[in-house]
């Protein structure tokens, strides 16, 4: 839970019962906010999978000034936004796209931005409720469609991300960098429908028909607009983008994170998920499940070594383990990944924890991944 000062949020719980089934609903209400503090609404649409939306919410909490919440088509019926300053599309599963919005969501999406001037960012196919396409309903806001196939030969993995001048004024931090690498998946790819909006190239990414865009901005009348087709809430190093691109949707000053997340330099390579290399991944993913303590550290180390996020949910379990190497070593790579969703496991396994020495030990990593939390 975050520690906010200045900023309070309510969170009630309409509980509607009938003999057949009961409706959970839930929204958030801002009651102070002040200055600094910036609220930020992860919208769910109903009837989608959303796979990431936990590891957006843990890249923003890298940023101390900034509050999220998770909203449902209810929510944003219910509040009409009054107390978000910036809403989230995140990405859906593979293969789905919004098919159809109730026509008073989108009236309020759009005077959200439009409008009021609040911001917005869009991830992945997340993006195409922002976009012009036709293959999906949307918004309308930002004239560029989503098409596929620019990379046919790439399915998902790290991609060599080049950012522009426009994008070294919004990350000057990475200016410096010759080499940046970002999670990508290879579904539907921004295309830009013409060169007379308001629209900027932050960073591209090379195809076999040349340069394309990876990460956009633009502006919808009074509202900004980051439009991402990649995935730096799943790279360690990068995360820190999404709470930048944050502030920078609602002119709020941009904040300078720690190294033990800003770290541009973690990968040196492109990883390209292939049927080669997934079945390389899928042994050692095995390994952890059947192999001796040898075997599964050593899968541990060759994981962490190809590209750590592939494997965090599986080793996240071996935290349980009853041997005290594989348990370290399984703290130590969840900590390497930046992987802050394990800050709870590790609590508890410090409670039960009888050895000093181990103790000792989580202790120190459950006090590295709390130190990537609330900057600022």
């Amino acid at each position: 839970m975050k520690r906010i000062t200045f900023i309070s949020i309510v969170f009630y719980s309409l509980f509607t019962c009938s003999c057949n089934s009961t409706t959970d609903s839930k929204y958030v209400k801002k009651v102070a906010l002040n200055q600094e503090t910036i609220a930020v609404g992860i919208y769910k649409a109903t009837g989608y999978e959303f796979p990431n939306v936990k590891y957006i919410a843990e890249a923003i909490n890298i940023d101390g000034g900034i509050v999220y919440v998770t909203l449902t088509d209810a929510d944003v019926l219910k509040t009409k936004l009054e107390n978000i300053d910036v809403i989230i599309f995140p990405g859906m599963k593979n293969g789905q796209h919004i098919d159809k919005f109730d026509d008073e969501i989108a009236d309020i999406l759009k005077k959200f931005i439009s409008k009021k001037g609040k911001g917005a960012i869009g991830i992945c196919n997340g993006c195409g409720i922002l976009s012009s396409s036709q293959n999906c309903q949307s918004l309308g806001l930002v004239n560029v469609e989503l098409v596929k196939d620019l990379l046919p030969d790439f399915n998902a993995g790290l991609v060599n991300l080049k950012l522009t001048d426009a994008g070294k004024s919004i990350f000057p931090d990475l200016k410096d960098y010759e080499s940046l690498y970002v999670d990508f998946n290879n579904g539907s790819q921004i295309k830009l429908l013409d060169t007379i909006s308001e629209i900027e190239v932050l960073a591209e990414v090379s195809g076999n028909n040349g340069n394309f865009p990876l990460i956009i901005t633009s502006k919808s009348e009074k509202g900004k607009i980051a439009i991402l087709n990649a995935n730096p809430e799943v790279t360690p190093g990068m995360r820190w983008m999404i709470p930048r691109l944050v502030r920078w949707s609602i002119n709020k000053e941009f904040v300078w994170y720690d190294k033990n997340v800003f770290r541009p330099e973690l990968f040196r390579e492109q990883v390209n998920l292939n049927d080669e290399l997934n079945a390389k991944l899928n042994d050692l993913l095995l390994k952890l499940d059947n192999g001796k303590k040898d075997e599964i550290i050593e899968a541990m180390d060759e994981l962490q070594q190809i590209y750590p996020w592939i494997a965090t949910e599986k080793i996240r379990s071996l935290l349980i383990e009853k041997n005290d190497d594989i348990k370290l070593r399984a703290a130590k790579y969840l900590v390497d990944a930046e992987y802050t969703l394990a800050i709870k496991d590790i609590e508890k396994l410090i409670k039960a924890e009888r050895s000093k020495k181990v103790k000792a030990q989580l202790i120190a990593y459950q006090v590295e991944l709390e130190n990537m939390l609330e900057q600022n």
